[in-house]
């Protein structure tokens, strides 16, 4: 296999382009700085996987303190402690099985897109880049609300992505509540003891506001991201989508981390605003009024939206909500392919040890044809050769799930067993051809 230079931190660091986003000099500098750890410590630390957790926890609170949503930084700190169950209550070592991370993913999700984001935005001018993104600058002040300024159009996108991007596997865990049980009564049989699956209970106030939400997101499905009221609101759809709410009503009941991450996302971002969580900005009930209408309801929706879809798999749904198509839903596309393609850098529990396939970040070559908003993005995966007995036990493990039993000798069939399975899960999903080719 022809050897490639990995790709360096600052170079990952200029594609992501903060410079874009984050105005104020000192919050940029801060976030860059968390961020550049974090990716020290995949490069020079590859192998330890706490160094990795606490940069990423860090990055994590200096980007939302930069919202006013300290708060937050609270949740990701009890998902690292619950993950850290999930690694050995899901182990089984006799079959290769065991749950792999979802934190420093989220981390590795968002910088994927925003280099993604970041280049198309360079290449493209701002009439053409706010098509594309289906966004437009901001124009919250003026409706009354007591903001110190309104976002750019860049500004905009870089906030959607950073809630879409850092929530959309929130809700993992409780996804994985059978498996918790499965893995305690792993240990509590050998007692001749059982437990029942952990159960969790709704709060009133939540499951009474359930069906408006579901049927904000599908209007706007319904409306696909097309603006209006000079770009501060997304088109509702007039006709009742019932496919998509009853669908989103039904994966809630089955505990989908795509759909539970989504609604938790926006429960949380209501409730800074509804109970003064915040320190910067206080809502007076009619300034809460304006904030629903202009905010709660158009981007942390559209965000919703994008986390919920990207964890539909069923070949039911995938037949009648997928392909998704970038030129339709811009970011939900985005995360599907970060999220897919993400199998670098991302820890598995397979055994005590734990370990990686893919241990560098990847290069882009991204090219777009303004005038047909045609994007071509070829992706380059580099690995160490020192893994190659783990990579070729992971392909075995796959092949065997799908009924081949033929051993995976070198790494380069192990490659190709790995990246198939990525390929499949793309195709089913997003609309890849002329308008969006991806190598």
């Amino acid at each position: 296999m022809p050897s490639s230079k990995p790709i360096s931190k600052d170079k990952i660091i200029e594609e992501l382009s903060f410079q874009n986003y984050i105005s104020d000099e000192k919050e940029r500098n801060e976030i860059i700085n968390k961020c550049s750890a974090v990716l020290d410590a995949q490069i020079a630390k590859t192998y330890d996987q706490k160094e990795q957790v606490e940069h990423t926890l860090n990055f994590i609170k200096e980007l939302w303190n930069k919202y006013d949503c300290k708060e937050i930084a609270d949740i990701y700190s009890n998902f690292i402690k619950i993950e850290e169950a999930l690694y050995g209550l899901e182990r089984k070592e006799e079959n290769g099985e065991g749950y792999r991370d979802h934190f420093i993913h989220m981390f590795n999700t968002f910088t994927f897109g925003l280099r993604i984001i970041s280049f198309l935005l360079d290449r493209l001018d701002s009439t053409k880049a706010k098509q594309l993104f289906k966004i437009d600058d901001e124009n919250l002040k003026e409706k009354g609300l007591p903001f110190s300024s309104n976002y750019s159009y860049k500004q905009r996108l870089f906030y959607l992505w950073t809630l879409i991007a850092t929530f959309h596997d929130i809700a993992i865990p409780i996804q994985h509540l059978t498996k918790i049980g499965e893995g305690i009564n792993r240990f509590v049989q050998e007692f001749g003891w059982l437990i029942t699956d952990p159960s969790v209970s709704m709060r009133y106030f939540d499951s009474s506001q359930l069906y408006h939400y579901f049927c904000l997101l599908s209007s706007i499905y319904g409306g696909k991201l097309r603006l209006e009221d000079n770009g501060t609101k997304y088109l509702r759809s007039k006709r009742s989508q019932d496919y998509l709410t009853k669908i989103l009503g039904r994966e809630f009941d089955l505990r989908n981390h795509g759909v539970l991450s989504g609604f938790f996302m926006t429960k949380i971002i209501e409730e800074i605003f509804l109970l003064d969580r915040g320190s910067k900005y206080h809502l007076i009930p009619d300034q809460f009024n304006t904030y629903t209408e202009y905010v709660l309801e158009q981007d942390i929706a559209r965000a919703a939206l994008a986390i919920s879809l990207h964890s539909m798999k069923e070949e039911q749904k995938i037949s009648k909500i997928f392909p998704i198509d970038f030129s339709t839903f811009p970011l939900t596309f985005l995360l599907i392919l970060s999220d897919e393609l993400q199998e670098y850098l991302r820890w598995e529990g397979t055994s005590i040890k734990r370990d990686m396939k893919f241990n560098y970040q990847p290069k882009l070559e991204v090219k777009v044809k303004p005038e047909s908003f045609s994007i071509r993005i070829k992706i380059l995966f580099s690995l160490d050769g020192k893994q190659e007995e783990y990579i070729k036990k992971r392909a075995n493990v796959i092949n065997k799930k799908i009924g081949i039993n033929k051993d995976v000798k070198d790494i380069d069939a192990a490659s190709e067993v790995i990246g198939n399975v990525v390929k499949e899960n793309l195709e089913k999903k997003l609309n890849l051809g002329d308008y969006f080719n991806l190598n």
